[in-house]
């Protein structure tokens, strides 16, 4: 698509509100990362999404709420999700649920994956709008999420209708996915809290798998190569520096010719896309990635490196 679009960047969660209602597409910050949304009962903005992205079309988006109580309105809520929602909503948790409400956009689905984001801005504009909103990641479609809003306006100023500022991501990767729409439940997607945490609330959840050949998504990042910069990624626990190369981990060693040092997991999640663009505007081809620390956060950080390495 061509940049043909007057972007209004505001803080005003009202006006963002009523640019929703408008048909327009929104972008905003989240806890985790900056997403990109659309009334989620309008076909063509939804669809409009797909195209701004370039993403793939059975890619399907999250359903964002502006409060927890509305999601059995959107989907069947078992007795395990309705665990996670007391302990886990509002926050960096996405849920997979069987459709109810059959007017909200789904790719086609019978399930539909919702969440209620804690950022404070988009809880307000999801409050005015008081509705769903559908929304993927801001970003072009296998590339990098967004965490900064330099990058929001930087790729998206004349693709969207309106840019909502507001505090930051300071989780830096994307929810956590569990699809409750079968039984035993399943983490589709790790993120903030991983399988271990999630199951000392839900006993039977299963851990996730990746998606087999011919099968459909019933979430974002399960299927296609995901969270991806220019330069190519490599997972590796040998720290012999490379002066060609850029490195992201915990205590590295010196000599690369960039690289970000890191003191824990948390600051691993909010750096590692950040991280990833950066090197891609120093023209570094090659980037690698150290493992994570043995805490809260690995398996959602093992994920999404793996799949950039893809």
């Amino acid at each position: 698509m061509s940049k043909n679009k007057v972007t209004i960047i505001t803080e005003d969660p009202s006006l963002a509100a009523k640019v929703l209602k408008e048909g327009g597409i929104v972008l905003f910050p989240t806890e985790t990362v900056y997403g990109l949304g659309a009334d989620a009962r309008n076909l063509s903005s939804c669809l409009e999404i797909y195209k701004i992205k370039n993403r793939p079309a059975d890619n399907p988006l999250i359903v964002h709420l502006g409060n927890p109580a509305l999601i059995p309105d959107i989907g069947e809520v078992p007795e395990g999700a309705r665990i996670l929602i007391r302990q886990c909503m509002p926050g960096p948790l996405s849920l997979v649920l069987k459709k109810v409400d059959k007017s909200v956009f789904s790719t086609g689905l019978t399930t539909i994956a919702v969440r209620v984001p804690s950022n404070p801005k988009t809880l307000e504009m999801l409050s005015y709008f008081g509705g769903p909103v559908s929304a993927p990641s801001a970003n072009l479609s296998g590339q990098p999420s967004i965490t900064r809003l330099d990058d929001a306006i930087s790729e998206f100023d004349g693709y969207v209708d309106l840019i909502l500022k507001g505090p930051e991501p300071e989780i830096g990767l994307e929810s956590t996915v569990v699809d409750f729409s079968i039984s035993p439940p399943k983490l589709l997607r790790p993120g903030y809290f991983g399988w271990e945490e999630l199951q000392k609330h839900v006993p039977d959840l299963e851990n996730y798998s990746d998606l087999k050949e011919g099968e459909t998504p019933s979430s974002p990042g399960v299927k296609y190569k995901h969270y991806s910069p220019k330069a190519k990624v490599v997972f590796t626990e040998n720290q012999t520096p490379d002066r060609e190369s850029a490195a992201i981990g915990i205590s590295l060693t010196r000599g690369w010719k960039f690289a970000l040092d890191l003191r824990n997991n948390s600051e691993y999640m909010k750096n590692l896309y950040s991280f990833f663009r950066d090197c891609d505007r120093l023209g570094i081809s090659k980037i690698y990635c150290f493992p994570p620390a043995n805490s809260l956060g690995k398996e959602a950080l093992l994920n999404r490196i793996l799949k950039a390495q893809e």
